[in-house]
Order: C-alpha cells, then sequence, then structure tokens
C-alpha cells in the first residue's frame, strides 16, 4: 500500500512540478490519530521550487482526488486525505477495506502475504561452525538469523538455496590432534560420553599449553606438517573426531528445526584454492612477500590479505575465492548472501574486491551480526574454553521455563522459541546480553508473550466452538459490524503484514519480524480486554469478532513461523 501511494505521489510530482525522481518516502502515521499513512512530499518539494510547503501538500491533494483514472482506485482503500502543518498529507484507509482485509486474510489463511513468484536465484550461506570445537551462543545467533533470512526471502516469493560452510581443516583442527596426541594418547576415546565438549577441552588446553612453552610450538607444527602431508594415523583420528562434531551439529539443527540444502567443507575448497595459486599468481595485486603470498589492496583501502602464510598454511582468503565461484557456475545462483559475524566486514570486502579483480562480478553481501554473551558474563572465545555452549544454554532455556511454569507439557517449545525470539528481536548491529530470566517472561517483549497470544486465540476458538459450532466461520456477511476502534487498529495492525514480508525480503532486518508479533499480540490483547467476543445475545457480531481473531491467528502464526518460533495452541 504505501509503495503503492509513493508510486502515485511520484508521477504526479513528476508531470507537475516537471522533475526527475524526488527522493520521498510514505511511512506509518506516528500515531493513529493521523491516519494510516503520512509523507513529507510536500516540505521536500517546498525546497526545491521555492514555494510554501502548505500550498503544494494542497495542490497534491487536490490532484489525487480528481484524476479520474486514480481516484476510483484510491476511494476503494482510503476514506479521506488531510493536510497537516507544517505540509505533512496523512492517509485514513477506510472501514470497508479494512472489514474486507479480515475476509482476505481467512481465505489465503498462511498465503497472505506470500509474494509474486520472482525470477532468479539467492544462496543464503550461515551457521559455518569449525569442527573440533563446541557449536557456542554466538553460532546459535548466526543460525537464527541465517534461517529466519531464508524463510522471510522465500515468504517474498524468491527461489532460495541454503547452505552451510563447514570449518572442518585448519590450524584449530591441527591443535586439537596435537592436544589429543599429546595429552590423551591412552585415552579410550569410545568411552568419551559427551564428545563434543572434549573436543573444545582439548582444544583450549593445547592452545593454553602451545602458548606456555614454546618447545610445544615446535611438537604442533612438525604435527601440522605430517597432516598436512596426509599421515594415516593423523587423518584417521580426524576423521574420527570430525564426525564427532557433525553429530552434534545435526543433533543441535535437528532441535532447532534447520536443514540446509547444501552442505560446503573447507577442506575441499583449500584444495580448490591450491589449484588457483598459479592463476592468481598472475594478477599484479597478487605478490609474493617475505615468503607469503598476499593479496595487496592497499589501491582501494583495503589493506593487506594473506593467502599463504610463508610456512605454506593455506588461509580462509583462498578458500573463499573458489567457494564464491563454485557457487555461481554449479548452483546457477544471481545473488550469494552470507552471514558471518561483524568482525569479518573487513574481510569481506577484501574477498569481494579480489574476486571482481579476477573478472568475477556476480551479486555477493555478506550481513554482519554483533557479539552475544551471557548477563554478566566476558566475551566468549574457544581460545580461552569460556565459551558458553549452544547445547548447556538450549537446555537451561528448558529447564528455566520447566521451574516457572511447572505444569506446563511444552517447556521445550517455550524455551527454545523464547531463546530464538530474544535473540532475533535486536537488530543484527546490537550487541546481545542474553537474559534468560528476561526471555521467558509473559508479561515482556518475549517469545513466551506472543505465543500465549496465539494459544489464547485458540483457546477463544475452542470456546466458541463448544458453545455454538456455527459461530466459528468465516462468514464475510457479517464483518461490516467491525468498527470499534480497537477493531480498527487490529485489522490495521495485521494489514501491515504483506508489506513488512516485502521489506524485509529487500533489507534482511529479520529483527522487525518479533517487533511485529509483539506489537500484533498487543493489539490482540488491547481489542480482546475492550470487546467481548463471544456473545449469545449478538451472534452476527460474535461471528464478525471471531472471523477476526482467526484472521490473528493466522498472522501471528505465519510470522513465528517465519522466525522459527512454535505456535502452541495450549500453554
Amino acid at each position: 500500500m504505501r509503495r503503492m501511494l509513493e508510486k502515485i505521489i511520484q508521477k504526479i510530482v513528476i508531470e507537475l512540478f516537471a522533475l526527475e525522481q524526488v527522493d520521498f518516502a510514505v511511512d506509518y502515521a506516528k500515531e493513529e490519530k493521523f491516519g494510516d499513512y503520512a509523507t513529507n512530499v510536500a516540505m521536500i518539494l517546498a525546497k526545491k521550487v521555492g514555494k510554501n510547503p502548505m500550498e503544494i501538500a494542497e495542490t497534491l491533494k487536490k490532484e489525487l482526488s480528481s484524476l479520474e483514472e486514480l481516484s476510483s482506485f484510491l476511494s476503494s482503500f482510503l476514506s479521506k486525505i488531510e493536510i497537516v502543518a507544517p505540509g505533512y498529507i496523512n492517509f485514513y484507509l477506510s472501514e470497508k477495506f479494512l472489514q474486507d482485509k479480515v475476509a482476505e486474510i481467512n481465505s489465503a489463511k498462511e498465503n497472505f502475504g506470500t509474494g509474486e513468484k520472482r525470477n532468479g536465484k539467492t544462496m543464503v550461506e550461515y551457521s559455518q561452525p569449525n569442527t573440533h570445537k563446541e557449536f557456542h551462543i554466538g553460532h546459535l545467533r548466526n543460525v537464527f538469523i541465517g534461517s529466519a533470512m531464508v524463510n522471510i526471502l522465500k515468504k517474498g516469493g524468491q527461489d532460495v538455496i541454503s547452505a552451510n560452510y563447514i570449518g572442518d581443516t585448519g590450524t584449530h583442527i591441527a591443535k586439537c590432534l596435537w592436544g589429543m596426541t599429546k595429552f590423551y594418547k591412552d585415552t579410550n576415546l569410545d568411552a568419551i560420553e559427551n564428545k563434543a565438549e572434549f573436543l573444545g577441552k582439548v582444544y583450549a588446553e593445547a592452545v593454553a599449553a602451545i602458548g606456555d612453552k614454546p618447545e610445544y610450538e615446535d611438537e604442533f607444527k612438525q604435527l601440522q606438517k605430517r597432516f598436512d602431508a596426509g599421515d594415516k594415523q593423523l587423518v584417521e583420528l580426524w576423521e574420527k573426531t570430525k564426525q564427532w562434531s557433525l553429530d552434534e551439529f545435526q543433533e543441535i539443527y535437528q532441535e532447532l528445526g534447520v536443514e540446509f540444502d547444501i552442505y560446503f567443507w573447507e577442506s575441499e575448497e583449500e584444495q580448490a584454492g591450491k589449484k588457483m595459486v598459479v592463476d592468481l599468481m598472475k594478477q599484479d595485486f597478487i605478490k609474493e612477500s617475505q615468503g607469503a603470498i598476499i593479496a595487496d589492496l592497499e589501491d582501494y583501502n583495503l589493506g593487506i590479505l594473506v593467502l599463504i602464510r610463508k610456512d605454506g598454511g593455506i588461509l580462509y582468503g583462498l578458500k573463499d575465492i573458489p567457494l564464491a565461484i563454485k557457487k555461481f557456475s554449479e548452483y546457477g545462483i544471481d545473488r550469494s548472501i552470507i552471514v558471518v559475524d561483524i568482525r569479518q566486514g573487513l574481510y569481506f570486502k577484501q574477498i569481494f574486491k579480489i574476486l571482481e579483480l579476477i573478472g568475477f562480478k556476480e551479486k555477493m553481501q555478506h550481513i554482519g551480526y554483533d557479539f552475544v554473551s551471557l548477563k554478566g558474563s566476558e566475551t566468549m572465545s574457544s581460545r580461552k574454553g569460556n565459551i558458553i555452549p549452544a547445547k548447556f544454554l538450549m537446555e537451561k532455556m528448558i529447564e528455566k521455563v520447566r521451574e516457572k511454569f511447572p505444569e506446563t507439557k511444552i517447556e521445550k517449545e517455550v524455551g527454545l522459541g523464547a531463546l530464538r525470539f530474544y535473540m532475533l528481536k535486536y537488530s543484527a548491529q546490537s550487541k546481545i546480553e542474553f537474559d534468560m530470566g528476561e526471555a521467558i517472561r509473559l508479561d515482556g517483549a518475549t517469545g513466551p508473550y506472543v505465543q500465549y497470544a496465539h494459544a489464547r486465540i485458540c483457546s477463544i476458538l475452542r470456546k466458541a466452538q463448544e458453545t455454538n459450532a456455527n459461530l466459528v466461520s468465516t462468514d464475510n456477511n457479517s464483518l461490516s459490524l467491525l468498527v470499534h476502534e480497537k477493531e480498527m487498529s487490529l485489522i490495521k495492525e495485521l494489514n501491515k503484514f504483506p508489506e513488512l514480508v516485502a521489506e524485509v525480503s529487500e533489507s534482511y532486518e529479520v529483527h522487525k519480524l518479533p517487533y511485529f508479533a509483539i506489537k500484533l499480540a498487543d493489539k490482540f490483547h488491547s481489542f480482546y480486554n475492550a470487546c467481548k467476543v463471544i456473545d449469545e445475545e449478538n451472534l452476527e457480531l460474535t461471528k464478525a469478532r471471531l472471523s477476526l481473531i482467526i484472521a490473528t491467528r493466522i498472522v501471528l502464526a505465519e510470522t513465528l513461523d517465519l522466525i522459527g518460533v512454535s505456535v502452541p495452541e495450549k500453554m
């Protein structure tokens, strides 16, 4: 609706004032008393054409109302257009349009807000855990953002491939293998109960030991050389312990309801990168420097990126370059989106510039997110061994829900939903200090609060079904009775959903979905407190209000589903 109004106004502005494209927006009104949509286009034009903004606003209003081809179109969803000082144009949706919106939602069901099928294909790469390290709280934020992006892009009409890039090679693995052979040589590995936790512990111990004793550094490097050369025993140990990590990852993904269409492996891309070195060295900006191979990007204010260390170690860049090319050549995508923490921002600018300079000019984008920690804890580091394991936090959240709501039978759905919702309600650029107690509150901006609104609607519908089965229908004949200000306010919120889907599909700001869910739950509770839904003295109004809450349930459930939060019918 907003975009439609923008196009109409843009066309009129260009014709009236002989201007090219004018940069303005039609936004939601800040308060409902000022209508549903508002624009400051008149004030923007005033500076360009040297006229009074109120005068310009009145001219635009008159033009909008008089154009024959527009008047019938606008009148189908607007009740009035109003001018407010110092030059705002406010638009009010009509009751009829809003009443019909309830019928539209109930007819479309979960397809309400689904965008038209678009050309092209997008790959979203996210999660990217390293084997031989524990899956931690920061990885959870990545998974929640990435999976929500995949869902919202699909809802917006895009063809999407979800991809995971597993870090199954590198220095961290060699350190873990060294620690196992050094300190746990005689340990019965098969008897270890929590194998992923054991790997994380060994890695942290190895890092600390190598840092304390220089002679251990030499031992580790010797082992790394043997591993890189294909030492049979080390490769067997690597394959065995790698599977421990993969089993752990899969268990977490299953608990979170996350699936990937394709897996990439760092070990494979390392081999592909080695094969590219000769061709890369033909580029002027790829150089040998002090025994290392570097990409000199100083001319582009992007510094230096080391691709191969002087000891021959292959670094991330030489793996990400062939991976990017593979994505487009083998999967026919038109855009690659990579969800990785914000610290890698410069690195991805360097990678994208290298690809551009070698003639690979495809659409690639890095979506960054900031740190996450538990309330009161220090910044995490697997090197320090002070990480917060994902499984620990997931289990702790379920336990917290069980303690607070001992009668519930859906502690997992509520606990994991609360975890996911809390992390997603923050913009990706915000740091998160995760508060378990705050996340499971029923009376705040939380997942359980929104889940409760959905469960409450389901409870009302069950009660109505028991009272009179004929009441629970999507009978459109009674919708004209929906005129109460709380009914209108709730429908106006429902009406925003398709625009939200379209907006987030372009901006990737997935935090806007939880906030919409919170506001929709607020509007529902406000309506329910002011309006009697089941009134046996007024069956037609009861039918209309039940139709309204059915529509609310549909949109609330679809919003939660997009961010991966379960929608319980009872709590």
